[in-house]
């Protein structure tokens, strides 16, 4: 039986048009994927360094319509505070009496008229945006708006910025190399496998040693902080949970400074002014928030490298071949791998033996520095 065609069966288009809708449905898809390809250059992350206050910081960027793409975090590194307020979805700058927000995804920023409560609002030159889970601003406009100075060299291809305020704040690696004193050092713990093992040893050696504390574990064995000053040793703040703080808000890195302070105060009526920062990395707005709050900076003069699994013979001939009076010297007390530490304890009486027939002293940081 055949069908009989009605109006609805008959060709929607002549062939002419046909081949007019496929080429231009061609074009738009050809025109679609060399868009994408564009944005997805543009979007591309890339590593380099700007050289901030002389110095070189790594940093990934994008860019986005001609303009250098950072990530917010990376202005810390330029003493600005940065915060992100969840309510407006914005992100927050201050430094000095500078305070401005932008919120993500816009080009907008808001911006609080200095010596008043009024915000007003003004216009950057392109949108922030997200990649790769960070939120990515454009670095010369956000310099700028904070009074930085920021200029690049076509020759040498560098972007450097300057903050015009000095910098006050400092970190010390070693104390008075006037004396033969000298000071242990041990990061990360409490921890119950070789927090006591060390505390045997500097006990039967009659020697004291500054800890510096991690707010949970601090929580987790208040009883062997007790002991820890109990037997004379010194304390230091090293945050709550070891995060990267060069990564954090502003409003974080105080949260992990003052949590592990009330922990140390609840465990032993404690409250230390020395600082250490997880893997040694600080920003110079977290350095200058700690300065305000009368922290002292400790690093270190000698790294044991202990955390890398080195033996005690190994951490033995670092410490030997690399101590100077005021020395510092840096060692863990967390058991996170097993045996990882081993050669710390193996090494700890090896070391003050060897140091103390060399005529040196061993004293807290406290003492060191005071």
């Amino acid at each position: 039986m055949k069908l009989k065609k009605t109006p609805s069966m008959r060709p929607l288009c002549r062939p002419g048009i046909r081949k007019a809708v496929v080429f231009l449905v061609t074009f738009l898809t050809m025109l679609a994927v060399l868009s994408a390809s564009v944005s997805a250059k543009e979007s591309e992350l890339l590593k380099a360094p700007v050289y901030v206050d002389n110095q070189p910081v790594q940093t990934n960027y994008v860019m986005r319509d001609g303009h250098m793409m950072v990530p917010a975090m990376f202005f810390k590194h330029t003493g600005t505070e940065v915060n992100w307020n969840e309510k407006y979805d914005s992100i927050v700058f201050r430094l000095g009496g500078t305070r401005f927000a932008n919120p993500t995804g816009t080009k907008y920023i808001d911006y609080q008229k200095a010596g008043t409560d009024q915000w007003e609002r003004d216009t950057w030159a392109t949108p922030s945006i997200h990649v790769d889970g960070q939120t990515f601003v454009p670095l010369v406009d956000v310099a700028r708006r904070l009074g930085l100075r920021v200029e690049y060299d076509a020759s040498a291809k560098r972007t450097t910025i300057q903050n015009p305020n000095k910098r006050t704040a400092r970190r010390i690696g070693s104390g008075d190399s006037a004396g033969r004193q000298i000071a242990l050092t041990f990061d990360d713990g409490p921890d119950a496998t070789y927090t006591p093992q060390i505390l045997d040893i500097l006990k039967d050696k009659g020697v004291p040693a500054t800890f510096f504390v991690v707010g949970r574990q601090v929580d987790q064995f208040p009883e062997l902080m007790q002991r820890i000053v109990k037997e004379g040793h010194g304390l230091g703040n090293h945050s709550f949970t070891h995060p990267d703080l060069t990564a954090i808000q502003s409003s974080e890195v105080r949260e992990e400074l003052f949590k592990t302070q009330q922990s140390m105060s609840r465990a032993v009526n404690r409250l230390p002014d020395l600082f250490r920062p997880p893997y040694g990395k600080l920003t110079r707005a977290d350095e200058d928030f700690l300065q305000e709050k009368g922290f002292r900076i400790v690093m270190w003069s000698v790294d044991t490298l202990d955390w890398t699994g080195l033996s005690g013979d190994e951490i033995f001939n670092r410490v030997k071949n690399n101590i100077k009076p005021g020395g510092i010297i840096l060692q863990h007390n967390i058991d996170v791998n097993p045996g990882m530490l081993d050669g710390t304890v193996e090494a700890l009486p090896r070391i003050i033996d060897e140091l103390q027939k060399q005529g040196y002293t061993f004293v807290t940081v406290q003492t060191l520095l005071d």
